[in-house]
């Protein structure tokens, strides 16, 4: 009889406490899997390019706009490759409720400094060639219903409508995901000039401007270059990495990334207390089986792989089952709520920190249930009666 078998017969013993403990590992890995989904988009996304590229705002604050003329001087940074603007213009579509992250940029420079947004040609060259096209991202389109060559009116929070019409009429150009897929934003982009033309108020001033970097040049540096550049002009500027300046906005509503930490952990303390109990309590309950391997020549070695494998199946099993959960919940919220989430799915560090979780938290949960199989003597063993 192999380990396995009976690892599963085990299991089969006492079916109703291992399909009960796999629901609890099942439940807390779930709720790992949305949180850590949702932690990893708040952090950006994928750090090796949100830690790369700059995001210039006033260092009055991040609602306060800076003059377009300030291009000119932050283009003149030694060490920056690419430089575009954005504006943010709260468009939404016939309710309010329906409003989703949108900016007014600059086409072709904020497609240089986004090498994330995968497309197509096609799509891309629609949306450089014609200025009332808006380019959003494939969550919201399908929310939507929006497909490429669609006229949509949307609203403004901010603007009203160019002279003599009811909306901001968009020609959708195509849609865009990220190339990392979980982590990316969802969001819309459209032409600045469009914008800028026809608002009758903070006309040629940008809401930040977007930087990326040469190979050599650290973002630290790039920082305090630009805003030394601009700390002498009537408009000086706060300028951080995209990865930085998303956590300071989360931040304004208390430090969320640290919550979610502390809950996963509480969940996970708490998980490994319930499911070493409850192994615990099975190693004494089958004490006279283990004395009958003791005789039949099992050692410690064999009886701890047995006791260890037992606890992982359960602990394996249910991580799968609830990532599994996590995975089908991302994808449900997200599709139903992409105009206030990012794409949350399972990005694979998330994945890869489960596994492990899974493995660090088998052990760490077979401790005592093995240290009790090990202390247990054949014959103490044999004088008790079957259960």
């Amino acid at each position: 009889m192999n380990d396995m078998n009976l690892i599963w017969r085990y299991h089969r013993f006492f079916r109703l406490r291992s399909l009960l403990l796999t629901g609890a590992v099942a439940l807390a890995f779930c709720t790992f899997g949305i949180l850590g989904a949702l932690r990893y988009s708040m952090n950006g996304g994928d750090q090796s390019i949100a830690s790369r590229r700059l995001m210039v705002t006033s260092a009055a604050g991040a609602m306060q706009v800076l003059p377009l003329s300030s291009m000119d001087a932050i283009s003149k940074v030694e060490g920056l490759r690419t430089v575009s603007y954005a504006t943010w213009i709260g468009l939404y579509y016939r309710e309010q409720s329906n409003m989703f992250m949108s900016f007014a940029v600059d086409p072709k420079t904020w497609i240089d400094t986004h090498p994330d947004m995968a497309m197509d040609e096609s799509t891309k060259q629609a949306f450089l060639k014609d200025r009332r096209a808006i380019l959003v991202s494939t969550d919201i389109a399908d929310k939507f219903g929006w497909k490429k060559g669609d006229s949509v009116p949307l609203h403004s929070l901010l603007f009203k409508p160019p002279q003599g019409e009811s909306a901001w009429n968009y020609i959708v150009a195509g849609v865009f995901r990220s190339e990392k897929g979980a982590g990316s934003r969802n969001y819309a982009v459209t032409h600045y000039d469009y914008l800028n033309e026809n608002r009758n108020f903070w006309k040629d001033t940008v809401g930040s401007f977007v930087v990326t970097l040469d190979a050599k040049v650290t973002a630290d540096d790039a920082s305090q270059r630009i805003d030394a550049a601009l700390e002498t002009s009537a408009w000086p500027s706060y300028t951080s990495s995209d990865q930085v300046f998303h956590n300071e906005f989360f931040a304004q509503f208390g430090d969320v990334v640290s919550m979610i930490e502390l809950v996963v952990a509480v969940t996970f303390g708490t998980l490994m207390l319930i499911v070493s109990s409850g192994m615990a309590l099975g190693i004494r309950q089958r004490r006279r089986d283990l004395g009958i391997l003791r005789v039949i020549g099992y050692s410690n070695a064999k009886i701890l792989r047995i006791v260890v494998g037992q606890t992982m199946m359960v602990v394996l099993v249910g991580a799968a089952l609830g990532m599994l959960i996590a995975f089908v919940f991302n994808w449900a919220i997200t599709s139903r709520y992409p105009e206030i989430l990012p794409h949350m799915s399972l990005p694979i560090p998330v994945m890869m920190q489960a596994l492990a979780i899974g493995v660090l938290l088998s052990l760490a949960a077979a401790a005592i249930p093995a240290f009790i199989a090990l202390r247990t003597k054949p014959v103490e063993a044999m004088a008790e009666e079957a259960i």
